[in-house]
């Protein structure tokens, strides 16, 4: 079995028995289906459970790698294009990043 996307093989793995059904499925499922998870993410926390907080945000991640797969991207793709993005646009970058939400997008 390949593993491309390291720790996160596994969630990519989980979720090709209904490839076919998340092929099939509008942006906007997955957009909401990240917006529910930080709702979940936000309970967590004020709960003060960390640990669930974290294992929402490893949901994001799924959704994102789902995404990915809905766009028709492989594993091995999707490992290029993380570290292809990571080296040419957020290395040395981040602080313009981070200014860029901060006034063009006020947060």
């Amino acid at each position: 079995m390949a593993d491309e996307l390291g720790p996160f093989q596994g969630v990519w793995d989980a979720w090709i028995e209904v490839q076919e059904q998340i092929e099939h499925k509008p942006i906007s499922h997955f957009e909401r289906a990240v917006q529910i998870q930080f709702d979940e993410l936000r309970d967590h926390l004020a709960a003060g459970d960390r640990e669930a907080a974290a294992r929402e945000m490893v949901d994001v991640m799924s959704i994102a790698l789902n995404t990915l797969r809905k766009l028709g991207f492989s594993p091995k793709e999707i490992a290029e294009i993380a570290r292809d993005r990571a080296a040419n646009r957020m290395a040395g970058q981040a602080q313009k990043i981070l200014g860029k939400y901060e006034t063009v997008h006020q947060i």
